[in-house]
């Protein structure tokens, strides 16, 4: 087992490996420094509308690499090493950050914009995970999956199952309002994805998505 996490970490670029090390040690030490009283990573990172419209525009961002839970750092963490084991073969370490960046703020400025008085903090990594299975689908759409207990599936068949669990978790724990702002993350890559074929590669969508794609730049 040792060696098997070993493997899969050497085998990660340097930027995917830093992106998950950050979502892996997030939570152990947001709770580690709550638990002590010695600082509160909650407090400075999780997205506060109410402190974003007063210049602490950071949390547009720095909310999706906070777990709310140990529950949802362990779903979260999984999902993410699966997806980064995935990409992180054809993405650049630049292309992969700029592009989570981008669905972590679509997300939060949903919520910043339409609920601007909103006093208590928002924390958690969904809008990343849309984002990244929006990038699975649009890269590896026609590969097949063999998954145990389910049989042979497409990666789209597969994203959108996954979508759909996190979806009901989402909307039975945070209520409808975070699911739909968690689904700006996958809509923000779509749009980004589409227009980047369209206008940098060349190509549209649907020519796109028929090749294996090399790399993704922003």
């Amino acid at each position: 087992m040792k060696n098997l996490f070993r493997n899969y970490f050497s085998s990660l670029p340097w930027g995917m490996r830093l992106f998950l090390l950050v979502f892996v040690f997030g939570f152990p030490v947001a709770w580690i420094g709550l638990r002590a009283q010695l600082f509160d990573l909650y407090g400075w990172l999780a997205l506060t509308p109410a402190l974003v419209w007063q210049g602490q525009v950071w949390r547009i961002v720095t909310y999706a690499f906070l777990p709310a839970g140990p529950l949802d750092w362990a779903i979260g963490l999984f999902w993410l090493a699966t997806l980064v084991s995935v990409l992180g073969r054809t993405w650049s370490a630049r292309g992969f950050w700029g592009y989570c960046l981008l669905g972590a703020l679509a997300g939060g400025l949903f919520v910043t914009l339409l609920k601007p008085g909103m006093p208590y903090g928002v924390v958690g990594g969904s809008s990343l995970i849309f984002a990244l299975l929006v990038a699975w689908d649009w890269l590896c759409r026609n590969e097949r999956l063999l998954l145990l207990g389910i049989g042979e599936i497409s990666v789209r068949q597969t994203a959108i199952l996954i979508t759909i669990i996190n979806s009901l978790i989402l909307f039975f724990c945070s209520g409808w309002f975070l699911m739909v702002a968690m689904w700006c993350g996958g809509l923000a890559g779509w749009l980004w994805l589409s227009i980047r074929a369209k206008l940098f590669l060349g190509r549209t969508p649907r020519q796109t998505r028929s090749e294996r794609v090399a790399r993704l730049e922003l």
